[in-house]
């Protein structure tokens, strides 16, 4: 249940392709309905997944059931996935992991089993991006790089150890708290994201104490398990690297003919996918040679962008693949993927948008003027108004030359009456000159608040510009609403495709500084 619903028309940095496929498009043939959905699943129950129940990460014994189910043929896979984000990396990957709970227990509820899994991209190298985080500030929003995250790294993340640094930043964050089991909430990111922890660890199993008791698989593609089943992917994608390079050419100039964007521009002669050797990550530069190293077990195979959604339908019977906005323009190039590998695609659901607002927020935008549905739409500068006190000294200065017009006729009719005119002019410009400086100096304070009410609603709703689901962890919300936070982030992730959600959290608080 929602509280009310901003227009993706309105919420900022959507792709184009994203917006078509809402609308229905050509591009993307299945329509997200849950009706494709168990359609998709009832085609795909039965393949056998090429992921032993032994890959996955969970908690549950009714997980393990479903790892097992879905290893066997019996359930079909409903899947989404994120980079290994420091604190389990924006809001919107925790939402992400309850998108695909929900849309695992819908395929069920239509009478298919199902299980939930979430891509950990343990293989990523862009340790700058992964190893960052950000956190509400007095001027703004503030964010974090730890140490060793540049751009040079190509080691894949996920077996790299959790710098001590990460525990200053959890200090941090525990500054500003302001829920009462804010300690409670904190402590499993402390212990997760000890020195000494990995990534990938710390990631994996924070995200399963976030989304407990609910099972979730988590799946690690650098798993030993999986290594058998990549290479066959691997070796069928060199055997067919004409036709990969083929579709994909035509896929890009189909999209530059008809002038939409092109997600990823086509490089000539570039092969999708990446090799890990000697512990780094890089572009496959000779496919034929690659592939003998991966089968001499000397390195072992990573996809990119537009190979990795075919991969997880190799690996598993996915009915339903849980996206955001630029995963799913990426598929307006990779879907054509699908058919050289003789794989049926899964339906795209474009993951839950939420926007969350505390009180505070509440207030400085009822104060503003800001309805729901503009509250991501960016404020446009303000002057402070003085057209009033403009108004009151141009009073003034009328007044005046109508009294000096009458200083001749008074001076001819008694000369002591010049004097008496005289002390009227100036004491009728004085109260009207204090009374513009007042108006101006409430005009300046009423400015002033404007102004800290439209940093506040920046700062909470659209810090640098994006969405706040795009740039703070769950840490936020938790901290200042407590775990119950959780439960209306789980609530409010319905995957709809007519906006995103206004999600109200904690109680209007009597006396509260909205300013603040």
């Amino acid at each position: 249940m929602t509280d009310a619903r901003i227009p993706f028309a309105r919420y900022p940095g959507l792709s184009p392709l994203f917006l078509e496929f809402l609308r229905g498009s050509e591009l993307f043939p299945d329509p997200p309905t849950p009706a494709a959905v168990e359609a998709r699943a009832r085609k795909l129950l039965g393949t056998k997944s090429r992921v032993p129940a032994a890959a996955f990460r969970f908690r549950s014994d009714e997980a393990r059931s479903a790892a097992e189910a879905l290893a066997a043929g019996r359930a079909v896979a409903s899947v989404a996935g994120h980079q290994v984000g420091l604190f389990t990396g924006p809001l919107y990957t925790l939402t992400k992991a309850f998108d695909t709970q929900r849309v695992a227990r819908e395929i069920a509820a239509r009478g298919v089993p199902a299980a939930p899994v979430f891509w950990a991209l343990t293989d990523d190298h862009d340790l700058e991006e992964i190893a960052r985080t950000s956190r509400p500030g007095a001027e703004g929003p503030e964010t974090f790089v730890l140490e060793g995250a540049d751009r040079g790294n190509r080691r894949p993340v996920g077996g790299l150890g959790v710098p001590e640094k990460a525990q200053e930043l959890l200090a941090g964050f525990r500054e500003g708290a302001k829920a009462p089991d804010a300690a409670e909430v904190l402590e499993p990111f402390v212990r997760r994201y000890a020195p000494g922890a990995t990534y990938a660890d710390a990631f994996i199993e924070t995200l399963l104490d976030l989304v407990a008791p609910e099972p979730l698989l988590v799946l690690d593609p650098s798993h030993e398990s999986l290594r058998p089943a990549m290479t066959e992917f691997f070796a069928l994608a060199v055997e067919r690297r004409a036709k990969i390079e083929a579709t994909l050419a035509e896929a890009a100039a189909r999209l530059e003919r008809s002038g939409r964007p092109v997600p990823v521009p086509h490089r000539p002669g570039v092969f999708p996918f990446f090799l890990v050797e000697n512990g780094e990550r890089r572009r496959v530069a000779d496919p034929s040679e690659a592939l003998a190293k991966v089968r001499a077990g000397a390195a072992w195979p990573s996809t990119d962008v537009l190979t990795r959604p075919i991969l997880k339908s190799f690996l598993m019977p996915t009915a339903a693949a849980i996206l955001g906005p630029a995963e799913i323009a990426y598929h307006a190039q990779s879907l054509a993927l699908f058919a050289i590998f003789g794989l049926e695609p899964p339906v795209l659901l474009p993951r839950s948008h939420l926007v969350l607002v505390g009180p505070a927020e509440r207030r400085a935008a009822e104060a503003l003027g800001v309805a729901p549905a503009d509250l991501l739409v960016p404020a446009a500068p303000s002057a402070t108004p003085t057209a009033e006190a403009d108004d009151v000294l141009r009073i003034g200065r009328t007044l005046d030359v109508g009294l000096a017009a009458l200083a001749a006729r008074l001076q001819a009719l008694d000369p002591s009456l010049s004097g008496a005119l005289e002390t009227t002019r100036q004491k009728a410009a004085f109260p009207l000159a204090q009374l513009a400086e007042r108006i101006r100096k409430a005009a300046e304070r009423k400015d002033t608040t404007t102004t800290t009410r439209r940093q506040r609603l920046a700062t909470m709703l659209t810090p640098s510009g994006t969405a706040a689901e795009r740039l703070y962890p769950p840490l936020v919300p938790m901290l200042a609403f407590g775990r119950d936070a959780l439960a209306r982030i789980r609530e409010a992730a319905d995957g709809s495709i007519e906006g995103a959600a206004v999600v109200n959290l904690g109680a209007p608080a009597k006396g509260e500084d909205d300013a603040r």
